[in-house]
């Protein structure tokens, strides 16, 4: 029989079944509309299953069968968790078939808790502690208020064997000391949470001012709230309700031993706590990205220094196990590619607003020029001695307005206005290029121009005779 099977052959087994089921199952949510068809029902496209959702229907005749794949397919069902707020003003009908509908629909509204789904799932995971227990990855969406967030620590609690979480930013102020240190204690089972994301977002100027809003609860201020479990954290957006900011990864750091750290999107965290939490975890840091946004959108923001008067470059290099890097400095150097036992690898974006020691213009200075060039050169040697260990790097360069390629020795910007201060002598040779002002994703749609593609040589000779400023 199947079910004297080995468990990890039956589990894939059912696993199988699952995916096979899931294609049967309609994936789209519907509803019904009468404003555009002058009265006449039709259905409508509402949009798209859960994907907690299509597990749960798809593994509907698996549970009947057996204790066994009952158990299974509830650890399967549970293993992620998507809790969302529900948004929208529908009118319900009494029926889900349109044909029985008697009349036209009625056009009453019937509200419908916001949080009902958060409710609920406090109510199922009180009752029924093993469902609880099949949970490793949770996403919360759309909770930022003092009831909600101890509602969100209410079904924490009940996880015990969480593995992932993504939470709103807010609970890092509504949270009290101990619903943190439960959180991200080691458990009876010897397990722990390995991976915490926080995401902020704007609120409405009404939610803002509300003076119950206000509260914060300092729950990092307390010795009982140990991060040294974690192994991911990632901070991502902006928030105009106290937002998370340096003090608050300074705090973070002293328990701090992370492998991956990633701050994106974000104008409220400077270098100096991107600094503090990277030498804390120096040891095991293997990812670091950093993305900040400055306050008015997608310009590259003016980083700030760490204040301790270190020199940020050098900072990176201490991070032995780095491999992945996407960061934002205030200036970089020669020195930031000149250890050649890092193990960087794959892709490595660097954004920074100049050269260190820079004092003048690019263009005026011959000594400023020839120091850009030992940057990019020495860029191309760290490639270069990476394919040497048959590891593949491509590092890209976000300085001002240019993308730098050392690799390929191009370099991307608009150089139109370089085309009419040189009546159209400069670039010789130039091609279209498919990145823009923020890299890969192009344009935005403003005002800026197609990006042009030149060789190094080609972009040095511009700056040299003025076309150009950097």
């Amino acid at each position: 029989m199947i079910s004297r099977l080995p468990f990890e052959l039956l589990s894939s087994i059912l696993e199988e079944a699952a995916y096979s089921n899931a294609r049967e199952i309609q994936h789209f949510t519907y509803g019904v509309d009468t404003t555009s068809t002058k009265g006449k029902v039709q259905r409508t496209l509402r949009g798209r299953v859960a994907n907690d959702s299509l597990r749960w229907l798809s593994t509907d005749a698996i549970r009947q069968v057996n204790t066994q794949w009952h158990d299974w397919a509830c650890q399967y069902a549970f293993r992620d968790l998507y809790i969302r707020r529900w948004r929208g003003s529908e009118r319900w009908t009494q029926s889900r078939n349109l044909h029985t509908i008697q009349g036209y629909p009625s056009k009453d509204v019937y509200y419908r808790d916001p949080y009902c789904s958060l409710r609920k799932t406090v109510a199922l995971f009180t009752t029924h502690p093993s469902l609880a227990s099949s949970v490793r990855r949770i996403f919360f969406d759309g909770f930022y208020g003092i009831e909600t967030t101890a509602l969100i620590f209410q079904v924490l609690k009940c996880c015990d064997g969480l593995d992932s979480v993504a939470l709103p930013w807010i609970t890092l102020r509504y949270g009290s000391d101990d619903d943190w240190s439960h959180l991200l204690q080691l458990r009876q089972n010897s397990t722990a949470l390995s991976s915490l994301e926080l995401l902020a977002v704007d609120l409405k100027q009404s939610q803002i001012k509300d003076h119950a809003r206000q509260v914060d609860k300092h729950p990092l201020r307390s010795h009982t709230v140990d991060f040294g479990h974690l192994r991911r954290i990632k901070l991502s957006g902006s928030s105009n309700l106290m937002p998370i900011n340096d003090d608050d990864l300074l705090a973070i750091s002293r328990t701090a031993r992370l492998r991956e750290l990633h701050i994106t999107g974000t104008t409220s965290i400077t270098t100096k706590g991107l600094v503090a939490l990277s030498r804390a975890s120096e040891a095991t840091l293997r990812v670091l990205e950093h993305s900040p946004l400055s306050d008015d959108g997608f310009e590259h923001p003016n980083v700030s220094s760490t204040g301790d008067g270190s020199h940020l470059c050098h900072e990176i290099l201490q991070c032995p196990h780095l491999r992945d890097l996407a960061i934002s400095l205030p200036t970089i150097c020669v020195d930031l590619f000149s250890d050649p036992s890092v193990k960087w690898a794959g892709d490595v974006q660097i954004r920074a607003a100049g050269v260190c020691g820079q004092l003048s213009s690019l263009g005026k200075s011959r000594d400023a020029r020839q120091g850009f060039v030992n940057i990019l050169s020495q860029a191309r040697s760290l490639i270069q001695t990476q394919q040497k260990r048959d590891i593949d790097l491509n590092i890209e360069l976000y300085i001002d307005r240019f993308i730098f390629e050392p690799s390929k020795q191009l370099v991307h910007a608009d150089l139109s206005l370089g085309e009419i201060l040189s009546d159209g002598s400069w670039p010789v040779m130039a091609a279209p290029s498919s990145k823009g002002p923020y890299g890969q994703t192009g344009q935005y749609g403003k005002d800026e121009r197609a990006y042009q593609c030149v060789h190094e040589g080609e972009f040095l000779v511009g700056l040299q005779k003025g076309y150009i400023s950097f």
